[in-house]
Formats: structure tokens, C-alpha cells, sequence
């Protein structure tokens, strides 16, 4: 079933979480700020042949196409992304189509993302690659913690947390769905979240993370960055 969205000032926001999916002051800024800058994925990505990011919540599909803008300017020739992410409810291609339209300067890459490839589905293929830009999108449809289970340990080297809210949304933030992103997460793997709620600082510490608030993006106070010791 197709999620719903609607618009909130010029935002999508979420009928079935009550929550914008992304910041009304500027949504791809916020993801550069938090997830690019905060994981500080172009220095990282440069150092390894192969490089992996997952995600909790893939949503409308900004934080891969803000990540996927970065890599095409900053990586090594030869090197290989990998991009994982989880969506227990996802927006279909229309929906994420309108939502693109607002960001003229990725209308190449989002319409590369949504072009369907050998399927008649609505919503986005679970796999696709780009040889040519040599990049992998694996999208997981189904809970955070049930696709998290039968993940390899130590396999991501940053992780984007960015589910809704944790008072919207706490099956996203519980100290078991973080547990889990410790143990697939490389050691010496980071991880950023908008988010500074206290039981998510301390589920992240507690599960193997060094972890740090810093500013947080436009008007918000806090946000976290994580370390895998």
C-alpha cells in the first residue's frame, strides 16, 4: 500500500507518523549538514576501494541523492559505493517524484533513481546498480530490526540514522535496532543522527560507540555523532 504524505509549509510530512520527513529551513542542506559533513564521508570514502553506508529510513530519497551528488565530485577513481536502506513504508515514484522536483540541481540523479528498470512496480526496484557511476542501491522493505537480524557483522563503514521522530516513531530508535547498528557497523564506522535524545545517545554508548553532540542543523540545538571504538 502506497504511503500518504501531504504538505506542511512547503514540506512533505507524514500522515501515518504525524512528522515532516525532512527540515522546513532546507531539506538537502540538512542532509549534508547531519549525514555528509557529519560522518565526513568524502575524507572517509577516499581511503577505501570499497565503501559501504546504510541507513535507517530511506524516505524520500534525499539523503542517497545528496550522497550520490558528494561522490561523483569526490571519489577516487576505481572506488565502488555501496548503499543499503531500510523502509518499512515506502513512497512510491510519483510521490517521490514530486518531492525531487523542488531540487532542480538533482533532477539528473533523481531521475536516473526513478527511471524503472525491467519492472512495472510503483515503487522502486530493491536493487539497482550504476555501473557507470559505480554505485549500488539496496533497499530493504520491511522493519528496521528484522532486515538489521540477518545483516553480516562489521559490515558498513557509516551509518545514517534518520528515522522519524523517536516520540513519533520509537521502533526506530529502540536500544535494539542501535545494538544492531553497532554490530554491523566496522570498527573505526561512524554514525550521525539529527536527533539528541538522551536514550539514544545512551543506547548508541552502551552498544559500542563513542559518542559526541554537536550543533545541530539550523535551529535545532543538538545532534550526535558516534565513533565504533
Amino acid at each position: 500500500m502506497t504511503e500518504q504524505f501531504r504538505w506542511s509549509d512547503g514540506v512533505p510530512w507524514s500522515v501515518r507518523f504525524e512528522d515532516i520527513y525532512y527540515s522546513q529551513s532546507d531539506g538537502l542542506a540538512e542532509s549534508r549538514y547531519v549525514f555528509l559533513q557529519g560522518n565526513r564521508v568524502a575524507e572517509k570514502w577516499q581511503k577505501k576501494h570499497i565503501f559501504r553506508i546504510s541507513e535507517t529510513g530511506f524516505g524520500t530519497g534525499l539523503n542517497f541523492l545528496a550522497t550520490w551528488q558528494l561522490w561523483r565530485k569526490t571519489r577516487v577513481h576505481g572506488s565502488w559505493l555501496h548503499f543499503e536502506s531500510t523502509e518499512g513504508f515506502p513512497l512510491n515514484r510519483k510521490q517521490l517524484k514530486l518531492i525531487h522536483q523542488e531540487w532542480t540541481e538533482l533532477k539528473e540523479l533523481s531521475e536516473l533513481l526513478l527511471a524503472p528498470k525491467n519492472t512495472t512496480s510503483e515503487f522502486l526496484n530493491d536493487w539497482q546498480e550504476w555501473p557507470e557511476e559505480r554505485i549500488t542501491l539496496r533497499l530493504h522493505y520491511s522493519e528496521v530490526l528484522q532486515t538489521l537480524q540477518v545483516m553480516p557483522s562489521k559490515k558498513f563503514d557509516t551509518w545514517f540514522l534518520d528515522g522519524f521522530s523517536p516520540k513519533k516513531n520509537p521502533g526506530m530508535w529502540t536500544e535494539d535496532v542501535l545494538r544492531e547498528v553497532a554490530r554491523t557497523t566496522c570498527s573505526g564506522g561512524t554514525c550521525a543522527t539529527y536527533t539528541a535524545a538522551s536514550h539514544v545517545r545512551k543506547s548508541l554508548e552502551d552498544s559500542g560507540f563513542v559518542v559526541h553532540k554537536v550543533k545541530g542543523f539550523a535551529q535545532k540545538r543538538d545532534m550526535l555523532h558516534g565513533c565504533k571504538l
